[in-house]
């Protein structure tokens, strides 16, 4: 032990000796472990933001059908036992869970037209698994017997406001069309222009009402922490195993979101392998100039007895005390950037827009996990004594005689 920090000291002190080019090797390590910080931050808060989106928008963290259903089928396809949809649910410990009625149709409004989707929701229940009655502008969410809620986009393209009347049309259970006048009783915002213009919401009574579908719901979405989205529906399809269910989570049902995640995972993996391959190119650099300055003092201490592993000791202590001052100065600044991104973030308004993954804010903020520091800190020092270990083995194979006369 006494020789391992004897070692130690004499490798720190040996950084001194050349303070310029240390200082200019540690400042790049950092600037290195700074950008491996503050891109994994603001990686870990854009899925954050796309999951958040997904979940609270519309998809909850999961949805149980009946099997065969889909979302663009022009026949209703209803549940067949809600309530045992329900007491399932109370059974695998979810509180928050609402059902619904969604169906095809088209609203008009004048001359004006659109195809849209309808939702009969719970006014009691979906604001605890979606967003939607928090981003009402104007008006009020739907309750039975008020009318719909119609999106800010939408509303701006059909000219109407809360109070004005519009004509719904869709195909009711038994496959006949029905037309009905509906007021606007609210209008709602979120950051998704084509959610907006083509999501409309009625309380579930009322589209029950409106397309002779009286108790159908044909689905039920649950929201609860998004890390037991598997367990919970994993729970579910037993219990429901022998009815005709289909349980899906967010992952299942957009898959999209996935994708885009792994892709970003393999794509910062990519820059962390070009980033650090850089830094260790770089230490590479500084250590064998280190040791071909000091050829004649290494010479020499291999001349007088010192084995070649307490040379290769001294050199890759060396090249670590480098990481390790500059995993210190990266970290305390890569911390600092990323608590600023996540207060101010990074407007990406005129980038996201119009895409599906930023439905709750388009500021982009960091979200920077202990782990990911802890991870970036052991990559920065890892790196720095693996750098190391070439110029090391080239020390360890000095022949005394040689380096000595080397001038």
């Amino acid at each position: 032990m006494n020789l391992l920090l004897l070692t130690l000291r004499i490798a720190a002190r040996n950084l001194w000796r050349n303070a310029r080019r240390s200082f200019f090797t540690m400042a790049a390590i950092g600037f290195g472990l700074l950008c491996l910080l503050v891109f994994q931050g603001l990686k870990t808060g854009l899925h954050r933001e796309m999951v958040t989106s997904t979940v609270g928008l519309d998809a909850g963290s999961l949805q149980v059908h009946a099997r065969g259903y889909r979302s663009n089928l022009t026949v209703l396809r209803p549940l067949l036992s809600p309530h045992q949809v329900e007491t399932a649910l109370q059974d695998a410990g979810c509180r928050a869970f609402a059902p619904r009625l969604k169906a095809s149709g088209l609203l008009m409004a004048g001359r004006q037209s659109s195809s849209i989707l309808l939702s009969g929701v719970d006014p009691a229940r979906e604001p605890e698994v979606t967003f939607i009655a928090s981003r009402v502008t104007s008006g009020t969410y739907p309750s039975p017997g008020t009318g719909v809620l119609i999106g800010q986009t939408l509303a701006g393209a059909l000219k109407v406001g809360v109070g004005d009347e519009l004509s719904l049309m869709a195909q009711n259970a038994f496959g006949r069309p029905v037309v009905r006048r509906f007021p606007v009783t609210g209008i709602y915002h979120t950051q998704l222009d084509s959610f907006d213009r083509t999501h409309v919401y009625l309380s579930l009574a009322d589209l029950q009402d409106f397309l002779d579908a009286e108790g159908m719901v044909t689905e039920i979405a649950a929201r609860f922490p998004l890390g037991q989205s598997a367990e919970k529906a994993a729970v579910l399809r037993q219990v429901l195993a022998g009815g005709d269910y289909a349980v899906s989570t967010w992952r299942q049902i957009a898959p999209d979101v996935v994708q885009l995640v792994e892709l970003n995972d393999a794509t910062m993996t990519l820059l962390i392998v070009i980033v650090f391959a850089i830094v260790a190119l770089g230490i590479i650099n500084t250590m064998s100039m280190v040791v071909y300055e000091r050829f004649r003092e290494l010479g020499i201490l291999a001349a007088i007895g010192t084995p070649p592993e307490r040379l290769v000791a001294m050199i890759v202590l060396e090249s670590g005390c480098l990481g390790a001052a500059a995993a210190i100065v990266g970290t305390l600044l890569g911390a600092a950037a990323c608590s600023w991104l996540a207060t101010h973030g990074v407007d990406l308004t005129a980038f996201t827009s119009h895409n599906q993954y930023f439905a709750t804010s388009h500021v982009l903020k960091a979200h920077l996990l202990v782990r990911d520091l802890v991870a970036a800190n052991l990559i920065t020092v890892g790196t720095s004594l693996v750098g190391g270990l070439y110029p090391a083995w080239k020390a360890s194979r000095l022949e005394p005689v040689r380096a000595v006369r080397h001038v």
